[in-house]
C-alpha cells in the first residue's frame, strides 16, 4: 500500500476537487451579486455553527438531485490528472486552469479563473475557495461588493456576524455529524464507481482533502438548489448542535481508531463546546482498551472539570491519568511527572495543599534525573501551575532555574519574557507586589473568558457566549464589558436583560454615548429619540468619531428598512458646530460600508446642505468621490475629489484615492503626481509609499497591447494582481513575454525589484511588438 502511496497519480478529484467544482459552476451560470451573498454566507455559517453544518449535511444526503449532480462533478474531476502537481497548492491548479482558457480562446472561463486567483492568496485559508465575487461580469468589484453587502444586511439575521470575518478561518474543520460520515462512505463508493472498481492512489492529506471537498460540494450543490426564499429560511434558523453515542459509533468505525475521535475533541474545546468535548472524552473511557486513549481523556477531562471549578471531578480525573502513567510497563519520568504536576493543580485549586507539596516536591525531584531540554520543558508547565493558582513566587523560583539550564531554548524564551514581565511587580527588598500579580492573573482569565465567549458568538451559540462573557464579568468588572454584554443581550439575547446592563452601566458612568445610543434603540418612541440624540451632540462636542458612534443607528434603520426616516431625523439635528453636517457625514459613511450606496449618497447631499465647516465639507466630497469611484463613474469622482483637495489640500487621503482614479482615467503623470503628494504629507504611511512606487512605475511603462490576445490578457491579469498578489503579477508579465517571443524570463525573487521587473518586462514587449 504504502508503494502505492509513493506512485501518487495526481487527480484533480484528490487534489483540487473543490477549485475544479468553482470553476465549472461559474463557467455554466453567472451569478448575481445576491446570489453569491447567500452562497458565501452559507460556507460561513457551515464552517462556524456546526449545529448548521449537521443540518445542511442531513438534508444534502437526503437529495437525489444532490448526488446526482455531485457524481457528475467528481467525473469530470477524475477526467483530468497533473501528476506534477503533486504537493502544490491550489494557485498552481488555477493557474493551469487560466493559462487552457487562454490557449482555447476562452477568455470569459480565463476572466472566471483569474479573479479566483486574485483572491486565492489573499482572502482564503487552507485553499478553500469562497463563491467568487465580480464573476466576468461589467459590475464594478465594489458595486459587487456592496449589493452583496445589502443583501445580507436587509434579508439575514445577524449581519453583523459575517460582516466581523467574511472568509472562514480559525475554526477546527471537523467530522462529527451524522450526514458527513454518510456523506463519507457516499463519496468514497462514487469515487471508487467511477475509477473503474478501485480507489484512486493517494496518502491520508490527499484523501481528507477529498473527504472534505466532498462534503463541501454537495451542502453548497443541495443549497444553490433552493429558491431563494427557502435559501434565506434556511440561513435564518438556530440549530442545536448534538452528540450521541451512535455517531460516536460510527465515528469510531469509519476511521478505525479513537485517536482521531480525541482530536476532534480538542477542535471541539478551541470552539468553545465544552460539554460536547466532555461527552466525546467520557465515550472513549468507556468504548477503548488502549490506555493512552484513556490517559488523554481523563487527562484533559480533568482540565476541563479544573477550569469550570467542579474540584472534586477534576481531582479524580487527574488521580486516573496519573494512576495509568505510573503504571506503564515503560513509564516515562517525564510524562509521569507532568501528570503529577496536574494532580497538584487540582489539588492546590480544590485547597488540598498538604498532598499537593508532596506532588510537587516529587515533580522537582524528577527534574534532576532529566536531560536539559526535558527538565526545562517540565519546569516550565510546573512555573504555569504556580502562576494559575497564584503561587507567584514559587513561579519564580522555578522560571529562574530554567535560565541555569542548558538545551531548552524555547522554555528559556519563554522564561526570560515570563520573568521579565515579573519584574516589574518586584520590590526593593525581593519580594513581589503579590496584590498586583494576582490581578495580572485575574486579566489574563478574563481574556480567556472573554475569548472563548467571542469565539462562541461567531459559532452562532448566543447564549454560551453571553454565558462566558458575564464569567468574564465577575472577573474584572468592567464596565465597557458589560455595556458590550447588553449589546449582546439587545442583538442576540435577551433584551430586557439588555437594558437593565445598559442602565447599570449608566449609573456607574452616566455620559458613556454607546450605552445611551443602545438604551434609546431598546426604549424607542420620543424618549428614546431625545436619549439618542443628546448622546450624538455630546459625542461632536468631543471630538468622536460619528461614523463609530452612529453605527448601531444606522444598522438597525438598514435591517428595519427605515433608513429614509433616520437620514429625516439627523436634519433635525442643530447646524451649530457642523453637528447635522457630522451626523450626516457619518451616517453616509456607515450606509455606504453596508451597501446603500444610493442612501450614502443622499445622506452626504443633506450633509453638504447643512452649511459643514470646510474641514467637514472636504471629507464628505472625498466620500462622495470614493462612492463614485466604486460605480465606475470615474470622470464625476475626479472632479469631486478635486473639489475636496482644493478645500483641504493637506489631507492625504483625498490625494490617495484621486491617484488611484486618476490612474483609471490614464491619467499616468496626474495620478504620479497625486500619490507623491500623499507621501509628502504622510511618509511614514505603507500604503501611500506603495502606491507611490506602483504610479510612478505606470508612469514610466504603460502597459502595452500586443496583438496577441493571450499575451495582452496576461498582461491585463498582471496589471490586476501587481497591488494584492505580486507573486501572480510576475508570473503573467514572464508568461505574457514568452508568448511573444518563445523566450523564458526568470520571474523575480521574493527580494527583486517587482516593478524594476515589469518596467523591463513591459518595455521589451512594447518593442517587440513595434
Amino acid at each position: 500500500m504504502q508503494e502505492r502511496y509513493d506512485e501518487m497519480d495526481t487527480t484533480i478529484a484528490l487534489n483540487f476537487f473543490r477549485e475544479h467544482f468553482w470553476i465549472e459552476r461559474w463557467c455554466r451560470k453567472t451569478p448575481t451579486p445576491e446570489e453569491t451573498a447567500l452562497l458565501r454566507l452559507f460556507l460561513i455559517r457551515r464552517e462556524r455553527d456546526m449545529g448548521f453544518a449537521a443540518e445542511a449535511a442531513a438534508a444534502a444526503f437526503a437529495d437525489d438531485a444532490a448526488k446526482d449532480a455531485f457524481r457528475t462533478t467528481l467525473a469530470g474531476a477524475l477526467a483530468t490528472s497533473f501528476p506534477d502537481l503533486d504537493g502544490s497548492g491550489p494557485d498552481a491548479y488555477l493557474w493551469r486552469r487560466y493559462l487552457a482558457f487562454l490557449d482555447e480562446s476562452d477568455l470569459n472561463s480565463a476572466h472566471i479563473v483569474r479573479g479566483m486567483l486574485n483572491t486565492c492568496t489573499a482572502e482564503t485559508q487552507g485553499g478553500t475557495v469562497p463563491a467568487p465575487s465580480c464573476i466576468a461580469t461589467d459590475i464594478p468589484a465594489a458595486q459587487w461588493e456592496g449589493r452583496e453587502k445589502r443583501a445580507v444586511m436587509t434579508e439575514i439575521h445577524y449581519p453583523d456576524l459575517y460582516f466581523e470575518s467574511s472568509y472562514p478561518g480559525g475554526f477546527p474543520e471537523t467530522q462529527i455529524v451524522p450526514a458527513d460520515l454518510e456523506i463519507t462512505d457516499f463519496a468514497f463508493s462514487c469515487l471508487k464507481n467511477l475509477n473503474g472498481g478501485s480507489i484512486p492512489p493517494g496518502g491520508a492529506r490527499t484523501f481528507t482533502r477529498f473527504l472534505n471537498d466532498s462534503a463541501t460540494i454537495l451542502a453548497v450543490v443541495w443549497f444553490a438548489g433552493r429558491e431563494r426564499e427557502e435559501q434565506i429560511a434556511i440561513l435564518n434558523r438556530e440549530y442545536p448542535f448534538r452528540l450521541d453515542e451512535e455517531t460516536l459509533d460510527r465515528f469510531v468505525a469509519l476511521f478505525d481508531d479513537q485517536e482521531t475521535l480525541l482530536e476532534e475533541a480538542a477542535g471541539l474545546v478551541r470552539r468553545g463546546l465544552i460539554e460536547e468535548a466532555e461527552t466525546i472524552y467520557a465515550y472513549a473511557i468507556v468504548h477503548s482498551d488502549d490506555s493512552m486513549v484513556h490517559y488523554t481523556a481523563f487527562e484533559n477531562l480533568g482540565v476541563l472539570f479544573r477550569e469550570a471549578g467542579e474540584h472534586e471531578r477534576a481531582i479524580e480525573c487527574a488521580e486516573r491519568a496519573l494512576a495509568i502513567r505510573r503504571v506503564e510497563a515503560e513509564s516515562d519520568p517525564y510524562a509521569v511527572a507532568l501528570a503529577e504536576k496536574s494532580l497538584a493543580e487540582a489539588l492546590y485549586s480544590a485547597g488540598e495543599t498538604e498532598r499537593a507539596a508532596n506532588l510537587t516536591a516529587s515533580v522537582e525531584a524528577t527534574v534532576g534525573r532529566l536531560d536539559p531540554a526535558e527538565s526545562a520543558n517540565l519546569l516550565w508547565a510546573l512555573g504555569s501551575s504556580f502562576r494559575r493558582t497564584g503561587r507567584f513566587e514559587e513561579e519564580y523560583a522555578a522560571l529562574t532555574r530554567i535560565l541555569e539550564m542548558e538545551g531548552g531554548e524555547n522554555a528559556e524564551e519563554a522564561a526570560m519574557a515570563r520573568l521579565f514581565s515579573m519584574d516589574q511587580y518586584a520590590r526593593p527588598d525581593g519580594s513581589f507586589d503579590l496584590p498586583a500579580l494576582a490581578a495580572l492573573e485575574d486579566r489574563r482569565r478574563y481574556l480567556d473568558r472573554f475569548g472563548q465567549g467571542a469565539v462562541l458568538l461567531q459559532a452562532f451559540q448566543f447564549e454560551r457566549a453571553i454565558r462566558s462573557f458575564e464569567e468574564a464579568l465577575a472577573i474584572s468588572h468592567d464596565t465597557d464589558l458589560m455595556r458590550n454584554i447588553a449589546i449582546a443581550h439587545r442583538l442576540y439575547g435577551l433584551p430586557e436583560q439588555g437594558r437593565r446592563y445598559l442602565e447599570e452601566v449608566l449609573r456607574m458612568r452616566p455620559t458613556d454615548t454607546y450605552a445611551r445610543i443602545h438604551l434609546g434603540l431598546l426604549d424607542g418612541g420620543a424618549e428614546g429619540t431625545a436619549l439618542i440624540r443628546r448622546a450624538i451632540e455630546d459625542a461632536v462636542q468631543e471630538g468622536a468619531d460619528l461614523g463609530l458612534i452612529l453605527y448601531p443607528l444606522v444598522r438597525d434603520a438598514v435591517v428595519a428598512g427605515t433608513i429614509d426616516a433616520a437620514i429625516e431625523h439627523f436634519a433635525n439635528f442643530p447646524t451649530r458646530n457642523g453637528v447635522r453636517a457630522l451626523a450626516h457625514l457619518g451616517a453616509g459613511t456607515n450606509l455606504a460600508d453596508l451597501g446603500c450606496i444610493a442612501e450614502a449618497e443622499r445622506c452626504y447631499r443633506r450633509g453638504l446642505r447643512a452649511n459643514p465647516p470646510a474641514p467637514v465639507r472636504a471629507r464628505i466630497l472625498r466620500n462622495m468621490g470614493a462612492l463614485a469611484s466604486d460605480a465606475g463613474d470615474l470622470e464625476r469622482a475626479c472632479s469631486l475629489l478635486e473639489k475636496a483637495q482644493a478645500i483641504a489640500p493637506g489631507d492625504p487621503t483625498i490625494l490617495f484615492r484621486l491617484a488611484g482614479v486618476r490612474a483609471g482615467l490614464n491619467d499616468r503623470s496626474g495620478a504620479a503626481e497625486a500619490a507623491r503628494e500623499a507621501v509628502r504629507l504622510a511618509p511614514a504611511e505603507e500604503r501611500y509609499l506603495h502606491a507611490r512606487d506602483l504610479r510612478e512605475s505606470l508612469e514610466r511603462v504603460a502597459p502595452p497591447t500586443p496583438a496577441d490576445p493571450e499575451a495582452a490578457d496576461l498582461i491585463r491579469a498582471g496589471e490586476e494582481f501587481l497591488e494584492y498578489c505580486p507573486e501572480h503579477a510576475a508570473r503573467a508579465y514572464a508568461l505574457a513575454w514568452e508568448r511573444i517571443s518563445d523566450e523564458a524570463a526568470e520571474s523575480p525573487g521574493p527580494e527583486d525589484d517587482l516593478l524594476a521587473f515589469r518596467e523591463e518586462i513591459l518595455g521589451r514587449i512594447a518593442e517587440r511588438s513595434g
